[in-house]
């Protein structure tokens, strides 16, 4: 083999030595991103998800959710878990109004603390006399590069804290929409709700609450203007639910066909309640996201995948 033979049979060994290194370290670097992703199994219990995961090395059982303005942590387990935990805390007079009523918040506190492999940093608020641990994922960041994105995979019972170099991944092909917050910092989606009612179709425009602690597909705001006018002028008739002493405990409608966020469902009940505090038309619940969702908090996106 001649001189310039040998050069170029090693200048082919090298290219080829070169591409193969090049294609383990983007497989080394690809396997080790996935491997830095914070993914927590979850059960499903009474309608809500639920998962288990360390509070600052706190053994807890947290209820996944969205529609609430910070970490609710019942009495008994800060009490429990003062030393873990760490909070500068001050009391508090401020009240919350879950689906299933009026809670009172004892203390309050600004913090940040580790969940699992992921971190949480926002408002703490302990309930007075309440048992359950309620956690919005949109104050939940990837401990490595900080990232504030979250999948939220409902098929498989799993959520996963995402670094910001898997995010093209999970959102090849996947619807994309503005979101935004409210003063609660509560996700907000602004689109157009329809709903064939008695033979007719009607309709609204406006902001609704991603809400991954309520368990049905849409809740509207009986107290909001735009809701308001709705049920008035289309004269839209509220079926009643009412307990043994004939008290009306809830309020629906029944939509026959509804479409809200280009997504078309049937045969759907459509619970009405006041929020008085929110100026939101409603809450997009657990069943509307029956495919993955990827909430890209930091660029104010919502992806919903195929």
């Amino acid at each position: 083999m001649n001189k310039n033979a040998r050069l170029c049979h090693f200048a082919l060994q090298r290219t080829i030595i070169n591409a193969l290194l090049a294609c383990f370290t983007a497989l080394w670097s690809s396997t080790i991103t996935a491997q830095n992703d914070a993914v927590f199994k979850m059960t499903k219990e009474n309608g809500h998800f639920y998962f288990d995961a360390d509070v600052n090395g706190a053994k807890a059982k947290l209820m996944l959710e969205s529609g609430i303005p910070g970490f609710m942590i019942g009495e008994s387990f800060y009490e429990a878990h003062k030393e873990e935990l760490k909070l500068d805390v001050k009391e508090s007079t401020e009240r919350i109004r879950f689906l299933s009523g009026m809670r009172q918040v004892k203390l309050t506190a600004q913090a940040r603390l580790c969940i699992g492999d992921a971190v949480f940093e926002g408002p703490i608020k302990i309930i007075k006399g309440n048992e359950e641990l309620k956690i919005p994922i949109q104050m939940l960041f990837h401990a490595s590069d900080g990232s504030n994105i979250v999948k939220i995979d409902l098929k498989n019972n799993e959520f996963s804290v995402v670094s910001s170099a898997n995010l093209q991944n999970y959102t090849k092909d996947a619807t994309s929409l503005d979101l935004s917050f409210n003063k609660w910092n509560m996700p907000i989606v602004n689109t157009r709700l329809t709903m064939d009612i008695d033979g007719r179709t009607v309709g609204i425009k406006g902001n609704f609450i991603a809400d991954m602690g309520n368990a049905s597909l849409l809740f509207l705001n009986k107290s909001q203007s735009s809701v308001i006018k709705l049920l008035n002028e289309e004269r839209l008739r509220l079926q009643e639910a009412r307990d043994t002493k004939g008290r009306v405990v809830a309020e629906g409608l029944y939509a026959k066909k509804l479409t809200i966020c280009g997504r078309t469902y049937h045969e759907v009940s459509v619970g009405v309640n006041p929020f008085n505090s929110l100026n939101e038309c409603g809450f997009l619940g657990l069943k509307f996201f029956t495919t993955p969702a990827i909430f890209d908090f930091g660029n104010n996106k919502l992806y919903l995948c195929k």
